[in-house]
């Protein structure tokens, strides 16, 4: 390297040396120009439609099943069983917010709204088991059991009303017995149908 070229990178040091400083004193002096947010003290406000981690209300899920169906990373699960209203009782939904890629397409599908993206995306931990969120906090098997029971005790009472019903039907509608005792009475106090009733004298024969 000869001496011109030596002093001509020296120089250029020097020049991009002084470009940098001359920003970074810049956004240093001019608090207009601050750039550095002290994170976790200040955030950034997030923009409209950002995609953070999904919220499941449980109150207004119906338990339709689409959202499993949809995802394509399988992030969804849930349990669900038909309860004494003819109506699915969940039992378990849980998302794994490790494996969801935030497509946003178990939110369009769902028919009542209750799936929606929030603003969260703060989530580091050591542990996958704690990146599942579980929006129910009872026992499946719990549930399940429960639901049972008002099933059998709906069962029960529509079967005692249907007897009862049966009973009550059976007692309104006469017995044959009753039916010809009442006939035989409206016979005796109606003296033309006694007298309808009655068998006629046989002709008397000349000789």
């Amino acid at each position: 390297m000869g001496l011109k070229a030596y002093l001509n990178d020296i120089v250029e040091a020097v020049v991009t040396t002084a470009k940098g400083m001359r920003i970074t004193a810049r956004y240093g002096v001019n608090p207009k120009e601050e750039v550095t947010l002290q994170y976790p003290e200040e955030r950034w406000e997030i923009p409209q439609g950002y995609r953070g981690f999904l919220h499941n209300d449980i109150k207004t899920c119906t338990a339709c099943n689409m959202c499993v169906k949809v995802c394509p990373v399988d992030c969804i699960s849930l349990e669900s069983v038909r309860g004494a209203d003819k109506k699915m009782v969940l039992c378990s939904y849980d998302i794994n917010i490790g494996r969801c890629m935030y497509c946003g397409l178990c939110v369009e599908v769902c028919p009542v709204n209750s799936l929606k993206h929030t603003s969260g995306y703060e989530m580091a931990s050591a542990d996958r088991g704690e990146m599942i969120l579980h929006f129910i906090a009872e026992d499946a098997a719990e549930i399940k059991a429960r639901v049972a029971r008002q099933v059998a005790e709906a069962a029960a009472k529509a079967a005692e009303a249907a007897k009862a019903a049966e009973a009550s039907k059976a007692a309104e509608v006469p017995k044959p017995a009753d039916l010809s005792a009442e006939a035989a009475k409206a016979g005796g106090d109606d003296p033309k149908a006694a007298k309808a009733e009655a068998p006629k004298a046989a002709p008397e024969k000349k000789e």
